[in-house]
C-alpha cells in the first residue's frame, strides 16, 4: 500500500469563473441576511487577531464567539451546559493538555466518538495545537481502525468508552487512548487518560500554544464496510464563501438555539456545528437520538432550528403519531441530509412541523451541492434541491454524454469547497469534466435537481423496464400497516435482476394482516406488474450507518419477523 498523503495532487473541481460567480453570491447573501456580527472597529481587530493564529473554521470561531458572548449558553450535551466562555476555556485546557501528553504540532490524531463534547472539542482545539484530525465513522470495525491508524501514523486516539472494547490489541498497545464520553468510570481501562483529565491538567494559557500552528488537515474516513475506509481531506479555503448556498436556501441568523442531531464525523454535522459556532448559535445534542427527549429539549430550550437526518426524522414522525401529537410548532427550519426520505416522508415532516423542511444534497467529498428552499420542497416533494452558484452538476449517460434536462443519467459534480483528495494516493478519482462521479442517478430540470437513487440501485427487470427502488419504498410508506420499508435490486438467475423489499410492520399489525401477497398486490395495483418485488422479508429491524443509510451486508437474506 502506498504511503499516505495529506496533501492530495488532484485535478477536480470547478472553473474559476463559477468561483468568483459563488464569491458575488456569497456577498449578496451575507449583505441581505446580515448573518455575521462585526461589532467595533476594535472588535473587528480583535476577530482577524485571532483568525490570524487559529484560522476561520471551528477554533477561529469559538474564541471570537467566546470574546463576543462569554456567557452566552454555547452546548448542551449529554454531559451538561457550557456557556461559549466555558467551552473556550476547556478547548484551550485541550489543547495544552494534549501539547503535554505528547501531540506534537503537526502530528496526527484521531477521533472516535458520538455527539457531544467529545467529538466537538477535538474538533475546536486542532487549529490551536496544530495537529491533523482523523474523523472515524463509528461503525468501523476493530480491525478497521487499527489499519486507518496504523496507515496515516495515528499516535494518539480519543474514543468514547463505548468503543474501547471493540479496539484491537495493537490498538491498545501501540496507540495512546483517551477516553473522551466516560459512561462507567468505575470500569475504566487502568492506566488509560481521560478526555477530562487531560482538560483539567491542561491551561487556559494560550501563550502555551504554537504562536504558528500547523495548518491542521481536517479528514473523514467515509464509512465501509470492509477494507479500510478512505481517508477525505478537506479543502484548505481561502473564503468561506461555500456557505452562500446554505444561507441563501435556509434561514439561518445570529443567536439561535439549534438542534444538530447530524452526525459530527460527517461533513453534514460537522458543516453546521460551524456554521452555529459562527452565528453564536446554541449547539443541542444527543449522543444517541431519543425523538421523547428531542422534543424535551426543543421545549426546554426554545429550539428554533432542528439539524437532522432522514433516519432521525423517520423516527420522530412515528413517535408522533403514535403518541397522537399533530403538530410541533416554533421551529424556523428543519433540514436532512444523507439518506433521502420519499416524497410522503417530506409531506409527512411539513404536516408536523410546517412547510418550512430544507433538503441537504451532497456528500463529504463535494460539500452541499443542491439546496432545496422550504416553499419549492412544499410545493414539490419529489425535488432534491435547487443548484446555487459555486456548484456544477453534469448528467451524463452510460456512453458519458451529456444529456438533455428530464433525461435520467449519472450525475457529476463539483464546486468551490469540494475536497483535496484522499489520504490514499493510489484510490482512483473518477471524473469527468473535472466533475466527480457521484454514484447516483438522476435528472435536472434547469437549476433544479431530482435525484432518482444509486447508480447502482436502478434495476432493470424481466420487463425491461428501468426501475428505482424509491418508487417502491415511498408506495409503500404510506401505508398505515407499514413502519419502515427498503428496496433494493438482486441479482436473479432468470432475469439478470429482481426487486427485494425489506418491511417492518406498523405496531399492532400482525402477519396475517400483511403478508407477502399483501405487499405484492399494493405495488401491482399502485404502480405496476414491473414493479412487483420478487422477495418480501418482513424484519424488525433495518441496520442503518449513522446517516441513516441502510447497509445491505447486515440485511438478511429472509424474514425474521
Amino acid at each position: 500500500m502506498s504511503k499516505y498523503t495529506l496533501q492530495p495532487n488532484t485535478q477536480h473541481g470547478v472553473p474559476r469563473k463559477e468561483v468568483v460567480r459563488q464569491f458575488l453570491y456569497f456577498l449578496n447573501v451575507i449583505r441581505k441576511n446580515n448573518i455575521f456580527e462585526f461589532g467595533s472597529a476594535r472588535e473587528v481587530r480583535s476577530d482577524f487577531e485571532t483568525i490570524r493564529r487559529f484560522g476561520t473554521l471551528e477554533s477561529g470561531a469559538l474564541a471570537n464567539t467566546a470574546r463576543r458572548h462569554p456567557e452566552r449558553l454555547g452546548l448542551v450535551d449529554d454531559d451538561g451546559e457550557l456557556t461559549f466562555g466555558e467551552c473556550f476555556e476547556q478547548v484551550t485546557r485541550l489543547a495544552t493538555g494534549l501539547l503535554k501528553n505528547g501531540v506534537e504540532d503537526g502530528s496526527n490524531v484521531a477521533v472516535m466518538a458520538l455527539n457531544g463534547r467529545a467529538a466537538i472539542f477535538p474538533l475546536c482545539a486542532r487549529q490551536m495545537a496544530g495537529y491533523h484530525i482523523f474523523m472515524i465513522n463509528a461503525n468501523s470495525s476493530g480491525p478497521q481502525i487499527e489499519r486507518v491508524l496504523e496507515f496515516h501514523e495515528v499516535k494518539t486516539l480519543v474514543v468514547d468508552q463505548c468503543f474501547y472494547e471493540r479496539l484491537t490489541e495493537t490498538t491498545k498497545k501501540t496507540c495512546q487512548i483517551i477516553i473522551g464520553h466516560v459512561e462507567d468510570s468505575s470500569s475504566l481501562p487502568e492506566g488509560v487518560l481521560t478526555m477530562e483529565g487531560v482538560i483539567e491538567a491542561g491551561s487556559p494559557n494560550l501563550n502555551l500554544l504554537p504562536k504558528k500552528p500547523t495548518k491542521s488537515q481536517h479528514v473523514v474516513m467515509t464509512s465501509g464496510t470492509t477494507g479500510m475506509p478512505k481517508g477525505v481531506v478537506r479543502r484548505q479555503l481561502k473564503s468561506p464563501q461555500g456557505i452562500g448556498p446554505i444561507l441563501g436556501a435556509i434561514p439561518w441568523r445570529r443567536d439561535m438555539s439549534v438542534l444538530l442531531t447530524g452526525v459530527l464525523f460527517h461533513f453534514y454535522g460537522w458543516g453546521n456545528m460551524l456554521l452555529c459556532l459562527f452565528t453564536g448559535s446554541t449547539i443541542i445534542t444527543q449522543r444517541n437520538f431519543d425523538s421523547a427527549k428531542a422534543l424535551e429539549q426543543v421545549e426546554r430550550y426554545g429550539v428554533d432550528a432542528w439539524i437532522s437526518s432522514a433516519s432521525r426524522l423517520r423516527g420522530m414522525i412515528g413517535y408522533l403519531d403514535k403518541n397522537g401529537i399533530d403538530r410541533v410548532p416554533g421551529l424556523e427550519f428543519v433540514t436532512s441530509s444523507g439518506s433521502p426520505l420519499t416524497p410522503y416522508e417530506v409531506q409527512k415532516v411539513n404536516q408536523k412541523f410546517g412547510p418550512i423542511f430544507h433538503n441537504c444534497y451532497g456528500s463529504t467529498e463535494t460539500s452541499g451541492l443542491a439546496i432545496s428552499a422550504a416553499e419549492d420542497l412544499a410545493a414539490d416533494p419529489t425535488l432534491t434541491g435547487t443548484i446555487h452558484p459555486g456548484s456544477m452538476i453534469e448528467i451524463r449517460n452510460d456512453d458519458g454524454q451529456v444529456v438533455p434536462d428530464g433525461e435520467v443519467g449519472e450525475i457529476f459534480a463539483g464546486a468551490y469547497d469540494m475536497f483535496a483528495g484522499y489520504t490514499d494516493p493510489s484510490i482512483d478519482i473518477k471524473t469527468q469534466n473535472g466533475l466527480l462521479r457521484m454514484g447516483d442517478r438522476g435528472y435536472k430540470k434547469g437549476n433544479k435537481l431530482y435525484v432518482g437513487g444509486r447508480a447502482d440501485d436502478l434495476v432493470i427487470t424481466q420487463y425491461g423496464e428501468k426501475i428505482f427502488p424509491s418508487e417502491l419504498e415511498d408506495l409503500l410508506i404510506r401505508d398505515s400497516r407499514v413502519a419502515e420499508v427498503h428496496v433494493h435490486g438482486v441479482q436473479d438467475p432468470d432475469f439478470g435482476q429482481a426487486l427485494r423489499a425489506y418491511i417492518i410492520r406498523e405496531d399492532g399489525v400482525n402477519s396475517e394482516e400483511l403478508t407477502e401477497d399483501e405487499v405484492r398486490r399494493l405495488v401491482r395495483e399502485g404502480l405496476s406488474d414491473a414493479h412487483t418485488p420478487r422477495d418480501v422479508f418482513f424484519v424488525t429491524d433495518l441496520p442503518r450507518n449513522p446517516m441513516g443509510k441502510v447497509i445491505r451486508p447486515e440485511l438478511p437474506g429472509k424474514s425474521t419477523a
